[in-house]
């Protein structure tokens, strides 16, 4: 019975050991260090989320979710945030932002089959 108990012990603590290993170990995660590459990120991600947004509002437009009007309205609004986010970008880009809307669904369209 004292060796049963012996051997939990000793695994349990080992099992410590081994959770508690990576908060003890030497390699830290290093911050980033580039603002500029931080920001660039932010920005790409915001403009895979205005083109998630457009996408949604063009299946929502065509089941019938919401009227023509409001349609029109936000997919205005949502043109204008994703060019203004585009411009902040500041790449060069021959596409237009109709054709990388297309492409983001065909993208989308692609991951979720």
């Amino acid at each position: 019975m004292t060796l049963i108990f012996l051997w939990i012990i000793i695994l349990g603590i080992l099992l410590l050991i081994y959770l508690a290993f990576p908060l003890w170990s030497s390699q830290q995660v290093q911050p980033e260090t580039d603002v500029t590459d931080s920001a660039l990120q932010q920005l790409a991600l915001q403009r895979e989320q205005s083109y998630s947004a457009l996408v949604d509002l063009d299946e929502d437009y065509e089941v019938g979710k919401i009227s023509e009007r409001d349609y029109q309205m936000l997919h205005q609004e949502l043109l204008h945030e994703t060019a203004e986010i585009l411009n902040r970008i500041e790449t060069p880009s021959e596409k237009s932002l109709e054709d990388e809307i297309q492409e983001y669904k065909e993208r989308r369209r692609f991951e979720d089959q």
